[in-house]
């Protein structure tokens, strides 16, 4: 983890914290935003912990898709209530609109595709400290499609019904590792519980998160307690 202060900062200052696991693309992007006038980055973290230390320093997060110990639906739900005024962006995301739906109503303000540049990631950098969002057409298509299937659960049951019907598409060993997760089981524990490798257990939480459309886990553990007609899980002792 990198601190750094500097004297005489302007209110107006943009001041980054970058959270990623790679300390090699912390300092590539450290430095392909040294030159820009009104950005300044404050540090680097590579786990929660350090990005949580960090936090109160600056006021834009750029976020890798996961750091060393969460992913970045989590880290977005604790920034959201915890900095509420902070403004988070994604990176190296797909140009998947579905993708890029489900990290903005986690809580991002913006997003950072893999094929797009230093100047284009900087105009997402002022628009969204001024609360402001740069989406392409294909985004905001999809995000109208999404507000019209929100309008259409216009009642609690069909939210329900349609939570449900979500929870049916889940595999065995899926329905298993929600489950765990309702219990509050990280994933190294749902790795010892299910004899399975962790790296098996990310894979089976990032496909359980699509299904149900949640953003993390614990969304996905309150659908699976608003549904009290699913059937009982089996877990292995």
């Amino acid at each position: 983890m990198i601190l750094k202060r500097r004297k005489g900062e302007s209110s107006k200052m943009i001041r980054i914290l970058i959270g990623h696991p790679s300390r090699l693309v912390c300092d590539s992007l450290r430095s392909a935003l040294d030159d820009v006038n009104d950005v300044y980055v404050v540090g680097c973290a590579t786990t929660a912990e350090e990005l949580h230390f960090l936090l109160p320093h600056g006021n834009v997060v750029l976020l890798g898709s996961e750091l060393e110990d969460t992913n970045a639906f989590d880290m977005l739900n604790e920034i959201r209530m915890t900095h509420p005024k902070t403004k988070v962006l994604v990176l190296g995301l797909d140009n998947k609109p579905e993708a890029i739906i489900r990290h903005i109503e986690a809580g991002a303000a913006g997003y950072i595709l893999q094929d797009e540049s230093v100047v284009e990631m900087v105009e997402k950098l002022h628009a969204a400290h001024e609360e402001k969002a740069i989406i392409s057409p294909s985004v905001a298509a999809a995000m109208m499609d999404r507000l019209a299937h929100l309008a259409s659960l216009d009642t609690p049951a069909a939210y329900l019904e349609a939570r449900e019907t979500q929870l049916t598409e889940l595999t065995p060993r899926e329905e298993e590792v929600l489950a765990l997760i309702n219990e509050g089981c990280t994933n190294q524990e749902i790795a010892d519980r299910l004899y399975i490798e962790c790296g098996t257990v990310k894979n089976h939480v990032h496909k359980i998160l699509k299904k149900l459309d949640v953003n993390n886990r614990h969304e996905a553990a309150y659908v699976l307690q608003s549904n009290q007609t699913t059937s009982p899980v089996a877990v292995a002792a």
